[in-house]
Parts: structure tokens; C-alpha cells; sequence
């Protein structure tokens, strides 16, 4: 019989090389996809304090807050929709089997 598969560096070689694995590399798809939700909320943002700047130096109530918040909305979800589409052709080349539509 043979012992050495059982020995403790063998079971330490292993462990090491689970414990060293990333949990998530760097090219991972969910730093992608979380990014887009940081760039669609930054930008709703921008707009928002824009209007609100706007609003308070032209003393216009809530007009232009309110008219920048949606542009912000349309421009941010339109920039979404094209990250989407572009990060789903990428995976599309890479995985030939998921190619059913």
C-alpha cells in the first residue's frame, strides 16, 4: 500500500492552495455588474445636485431639480442597458453553449 497520499504535507499543499485562492478575481463578472449599479446611482446623483444648485441660484423652486432628476434617470438606465447589452455579447463569445437565441 501506498502511504504518501495520506501524509500531512499533501493535506497542507492542498489546504494552502484552497486558502490562497481568491474568492473572487479580478476579472470577475460581479465587479462588473456592481459597478453598474455604482455608475447608475452616481450619475442619478450628479444630476440631482446639479438641479439643486441650479434651483438655488436662479431662486426656481424645484424646476430644475426636477427636470435634471429625470434626465439623470433616462441618461443613467440608457448607459445601463449598453453596459448590459455589451457585457452579454462578450459572454455570448466566450460560451458557445449558452448561443440558443
Amino acid at each position: 500500500m501506498d502511504n504518501r497520499k495520506n501524509t500531512p504535507e499533501k493535506s497542507l499543499s492542498t489546504l494552502k492552495k484552497i486558502l490562497s485562492k481568491p474568492v473572487l478575481s479580478a476579472d470577475s463578472k460581479v465587479w462588473q455588474y456592481s459597478g453598474l449599479g455604482v455608475s447608475l446611482v452616481v450619475t442619478i446623483l450628479i444630476f440631482l445636485w446639479v438641479g439643486m444648485w441650479l434651483d438655488g441660484k436662479f431662486q426656481t423652486g424645484f424646476l430644475f431639480t426636477l427636470i435634471l432628476t429625470f434626465i439623470g434617470f433616462a441618461a443613467g438606465f440608457y448607459s445601463f442597458y449598453l453596459h448590459i447589452k455589451k457585457l452579454t455579447e462578450e459572454d455570448k463569445k466566450k460560451n458557445p453553449k449558452f448561443n440558443k437565441f
